[in-house]
């Protein structure tokens, strides 16, 4: 009897501590996940200094010879690079107005440590004023669409690394660099939390910016998403529609759905997306994934994950993309990671190894196997 108890006492202790483990690697990325996605939450003071660094050392190789190379940008045939990723600096800051109703603001930018660039001004990322209030939380401004936001969540440890999944989610099959995860431009956004559910609409009156004209309704955009959690389960769907908002197409309708279950120290993930788009071929079609987490410890995490595409209207452009990555919560604040990623491209398919968050994308040509290794990490402050 004294040996059952024994064992019995051992494991439920074994059970709380793999359960106490996943909850803080898990809730250490969340919380950087947080600042992407729902920036309005993570304001707590009149003002506020906050960013991050996004450095990596990066072996890239478009799956091209050195002439063809020269053909694009992004191609290359085997070659060292540093990254910034998506690093950041913003300021942000709320003010009280009545009990019960806040008024809060945010300037952020991205910022380019590996190298000058012009293009580094004030807003180039989620900027808005808004108000927190009984009904829900308002924001105007420039801010990241639901449909955005949901895929970002999905992506977890592999977001803004070599592995980050919207090389293939979102993006056409032609290899333009065009994708649909953007941000609202001249948008209004209401986000609203009851319990286990999670609920954001955003309408942008013009994606193309106005340029300080008034602006042009016939290029607005609107989304959507709702997550509902339930213990260890969380699902969640979103969808977009844009307009004239993207070069090349008339119109796009895009649905997403996505689910994670975590069992003790692992967490499985799966993505569904359907994608609509009238006047180019490229991207309307299908694609999935999966995604597998393991906590080793209670710093180290395992992570690896499938994505596909199957075949557009185009025809003959399926693809897969593969990611492996070790990741380390060095402190509370400092994530270094280890990724290595490729995309299998069939047929006329040019799907990059390496795009989006990432700093410096990896193109190729049709048929093509781009991949990518990286060591680097992340310092939030």
């Amino acid at each position: 009897m004294k040996t059952t108890a024994k064992a019995s006492t051992y494991l439920t202790r074994a059970v709380l501590a793999s359960a106490l483990l996943s909850a803080t690697t898990q809730a250490a990325v969340l919380s950087s996940l947080d600042q992407v996605t729902d920036p309005d939450r993570q304001i707590h003071k009149r003002l506020e200094l906050y960013g991050a660094v996004r450095l990596s050392m990066d072996y890239s190789d478009s799956d091209v010879s050195a002439d063809e190379a020269e053909l694009g940008t992004g191609f290359s045939d085997g070659d060292f690079s540093v990254s910034s990723n998506t690093s950041t600096i913003g300021f942000r800051g709320r003010t009280p107005i009545a009990p019960g109703y806040v008024g809060i603001w945010q300037y952020e930018q991205q910022v380019d440590v590996d190298h000058e660039d012009d293009g580094d001004v004030w807003t180039t990322r989620d900027s808005f004023v808004g108000l927190d209030s009984p009904l829900g939380t308002f924001l105007v401004g420039y801010v990241n669409t639901p449909f955005k936001n949901m895929g970002v969540r999905y992506l977890s440890y592999f977001n803004a690394t070599v592995g980050d999944g919207h090389a293939l989610l979102g993006a056409p099959a032609d290899g333009s660099g065009r994708r649909i995860d953007l941000r609202g431009a001249n948008s209004v956004t209401w986000k609203n939390d009851r319990g286990p559910l999670r609920a954001a609409i955003q309408y942008s009156a013009d994606q193309s910016g106005d340029d300080g004209k008034v602006d042009d309704n016939s290029r607005d955009s609107l989304s959507a998403s709702l997550q509902w959690e339930y213990k260890q389960l969380q699902l969640s769907g979103a969808y977009i529609h844009f307009s004239e908002a993207i070069a090349g197409m008339d119109e796009l309708d895009a649905y997403r759905l996505a689910a994670k279950y975590k069992i003790g120290r692992l967490q499985l993930g799966g993505v569904f997306e359907d994608i609509d788009a009238r006047g180019s071929d490229a991207i309307s079609r299908e694609a999935y994934g999966l995604q597998l987490l393991y906590s080793a410890s209670r710093r180290w995490v395992i992570g690896g994950q499938w994505n596909h595409a199957t075949d557009s209207e185009a025809g003959d452009d399926k693809a897969d993309q593969y990611s492996l990555g070790v990741f380390h919560h060095l402190t509370d604040q400092i994530l270094l990671h280890a990724v290595a990623t490729t995309t299998r491209n069939s047929g006329d398919a040019a799907y990059r190894g390496v795009d989006y968050a990432h700093g410096d994308d990896v193109g190729t040509l049709p048929g093509r196997d781009p991949w990518s290794v990286s060591v680097g990490g992340q310092l939030k402050f």
